[in-house]
């Protein structure tokens, strides 16, 4: 009986689902036979990198050098990488809309409930910050899985984070010493912080994808700066091991808010600790 009824209510949904959710999305179905398509190519060298075709020798290497240099990025930020997300390179628009849904932007993550990952880059994607951004994205899917991260982080903390590696966005200097950056990226720049301006949107309405990203232009980038501005000072607070040790404690079972509280309140005790010392 029980099995009939599993058979009967359980298991078509099981398989409906993500048959329809790929059918909406015909970008996923792309990316994941990304390897068969004649349209592109493995880019030698580098391991989890497809190129199209009409990519150009000059485009080529300035695409491994960054991805090299992103990777590393990345590895620092986190204490090491375990994401493995398939990295595609898109130097026209029209593939770029045919791989990232909606086609905006340089770059867009694609993940999936099953714990395949993909990072498409569009014509402005061939670009450090781009593509640790990311593959920030990526990194905090691949140690929490795709449920956890859609259930339990807040859309706030997600892109606020992957800000912190983007240096068009955020000072290298909020998580690690300057003299330790990887200064022979031609890109590279010491830029201060844009987002100056006093933070407009409170975090509880930023916490969905669709509270962060439903509104228009305006309210899209007042959400960024938004994000970046809490995620740098909690980072400056707890510094780069509390990227990892907050990804460790939800790993555990603790939820979110209380991993992200405790972890700045454990800094500051023990600055009031050092800093009442003879």
């Amino acid at each position: 009986m029980r099995g009939n009824v599993f058979l009967r209510y359980v298991l078509p949904p099981l398989i409906a689902l993500p048959i329809g959710f790929l059918l909406l999305y015909p970008q996923l179905i792309r990316c994941m036979r990304i390897s068969q398509s004649a349209a592109f190519r493995s880019l030698s060298h580098t391991q989890g990198v497809y190129v199209s075709r009409k990519t150009t020798p000059k485009q080529e290497i300035v695409l491994r050098q960054h991805v090299l240099t992103a990777r590393d990025r990345i590895r620092r930020f986190w204490s090491g990488q375990k994401g493995k997300a398939i990295l595609i390179y898109c130097p026209s628009q029209s593939d770029y809309e045919q791989y990232c849904i909606g086609g905006e932007g340089a770059g867009c993550s694609l993940g999936l409930p099953w714990g395949d990952s993909y990072l498409v880059l569009g014509p402005d994607g061939n670009n450090t910050d781009v593509i640790a951004h990311e593959l920030c994205h990526d990194e905090l899917f691949a140690r929490l899985g795709w449920w956890r991260v859609k259930r339990q982080i807040p859309q706030w903390f997600n892109e606020g984070l992957a800000l912190m590696v983007d240096y068009r966005f955020s000072s290298p200097s909020v998580w690690e010493h300057p003299d330790s950056i990887q200064t022979e990226d031609p890109l590279f720049e010491r830029q201060a912080p844009v987002y100056r301006n006093p933070v407009m949107i409170k975090l509880k309405d930023l916490e969905t994808t669709r509270d962060f990203f439903g509104g228009g232009s305006e309210h899209v980038m007042r959400a960024y700066q938004t994000a970046a501005e809490e995620v740098a000072r909690w980072l400056s607070l707890v510094e780069q091991p509390g990227v990892p040790a907050l990804a460790n404690a939800i790993l555990a079972g603790k939820p979110f808010s209380k991993a992200y509280q405790e972890l700045e309140r454990t800094h500051r005790n023990n600055q009031k600790r050092q800093s009442s010392k003879p």
